[in-house]
Parts: structure tokens; sequence; C-alpha cells
């Protein structure tokens, strides 16, 4: 009962930190999503047995660059090719079975383009315009947060069909229909909030979270597996680390962030 109580409690405050800090000014916003991805770059540094400083120093000069409003639009785009290159060979690897151990030179280039890139996407985000402040990043945050809830609980209840058990014996299909069910259901509703998008963009959206969220969790635990941990870090009590809560949003980020500029192209 009690790590129920604390997991609740870290869990809420998390939480709570994203919502207010987006609802109070861009800066804040850009800020708390700025230190949870550099405290999640910190925990897969670790596990990775891979230190330098260097990556911090060039996710600083990413940031800053994008929030000064003046964005090279040559990097952005290149990173983002990237990144959501990284992540299908990141998939791939997965499905495959194969081994995620890699030499230096390629830790080097899986931090970059994988945990800086999708950390910068997440803050990218919040450049697309809406109804209400920051409304794309946190739609995002609570597709997968809903998608993720639900997946648990479903699992929880009447899970029995193992998803990937060589990865997360845990996770089962009626979790994840479960969660997919749910996510899918609250697209609908964002839509009446985000009227500016076409019917069809947020549940279309929905779909693409409920895919790389789900991949995203499965690439997480297979980096752990084979670092023979059970949480990235120890800084959410109940929870594990920032790497641990941020595992689904960074492998998704980019991929929203593509989809809303193919949209916005083609409107």
């Amino acid at each position: 009962m009690r790590e129920i109580l604390v997991r609740s409690l870290s869990g809420l405050l998390y939480v709570s930190l994203i919502v207010s800090s987006a609802l109070f000014s861009n800066l804040a916003f850009i800020l708390v999503l700025f230190l949870f991805s550099a405290l999640a770059l910190f925990e897969f540094q670790k596990l990775l047995h891979y230190k330098s400083p260097i990556p911090f120093l060039f996710f600083s000069l990413l940031v800053y660059q994008f929030y000064s409003g003046k964005p090279n639009n040559s990097l952005h785009f290149g990173l983002l090719g990237f990144c959501v290159l990284i992540n299908f060979f990141l998939a791939l690897m997965l499905i495959s079975k194969r081994s995620f151990e890699f030499p230096p030179i390629q830790k080097s280039g899986l931090t970059l383009f994988y945990l800086i890139s999708s950390g910068y996407f997440i803050i990218a985000s919040t450049k697309f315009e809406s109804s209400w402040m920051n409304g794309i990043t946190l739609s995002m945050y609570f597709l997968i947060w809903t998608n993720n809830s639900f997946a648990y609980l479903s699992g929880k209840k009447w899970g029995k069909t193992p998803l990937f058990p060589e990865v997360s014996p845990k996770k089962t299909w009626e979790g994840f229909w479960g969660g997919a069910f749910a996510c899918f259901l609250l697209s609908f509703f964002l839509v009446y909030y985000h009227k500016d998008f076409q019917f069809w963009v947020y549940p279309i959206l929905a779909i693409i979270i409920i895919i790389t969220a789900t991949i995203g969790d499965l690439v997480q635990s297979k980096f752990k597996r084979q670092a023979n941990v059970k949480d990235s870090g120890s800084l959410i009590p109940g929870h594990g680390g920032f790497y641990d809560r941020m595992d689904s949003v960074l492998f998704t980020a980019p991929f929203v962030n593509l989809f809303l500029i193919l949209v916005n192209y083609v409107s």
C-alpha cells in the first residue's frame, strides 16, 4: 500500500510540473523539459557505460538556438531525419532480437540521434500553434499517459498473452489493446480543442503514438535488461529514473513532429 501511495504521489508531482509549467509560460515549460531530458540523458549514458560532457553541451546549444527564435532549418530537419532513422533502426533491432551492444563511436551517434535529438524534438513540438498554450505538446503527453496507464491497468486486469516476453515479460497484448482503445478514444475528445486541424489528424496521431510509445518502452526495457538493472535511476520514487518515465515520449516526439510538419505542408 505504501509503495502504491509513493508511486502515485511522485507520478502526480511529475505530471503536475509538466502541465503547470506548460500553462504558466513557454520558457518555464522549455526549462522543465530540458531538465527532465538532461536527467534522462545522464541515466542513458550510465546504461551505455558512456561518459562524456559533450552531449550535454550540444543539447544545451540546440535548445538555446531553438528558444532564441533563430533555429537553423538545415540542422533542425537534418536531426529529425537522422532521429527517425535511428528510431527505426532500434525498432528493427528489437524485433529481430539483436543485441543492443555498440562500440564507442556508435554510442556517441546513438546518444546524439536517439536521446539528445528526441529530447530536442519534445521541446521543438512547442512551436506548433494551438488554441491553448503549448497545446500540441500537452496533447502528445496526454495521449501517451493515457495509452501507458490504461495498458498497465488492462494488462493487470486481463493480461494473459505476453507481448514481448524476451524484453518485458509483464506486458501483454490485452494491455496493449486496452491502452490503444483509451488513447484512440481520447483523440476524438482532443479534436474539439484543436479546431485548426482537420478531424482526421488527431485519430491518426493517436495511432502513431500507440505504436511508437509501446516500442519506445520496449526499447528502453531492452537497454535496461542488457545493463542488468531494474530501473534507469532512482530519482523518481516508485518509478525509477527520468529515462524510465520518458522512454515513450522520447521515442514518440520525432514521429509526432514529422507527422505534424507533413500535415501543415499538405494544408
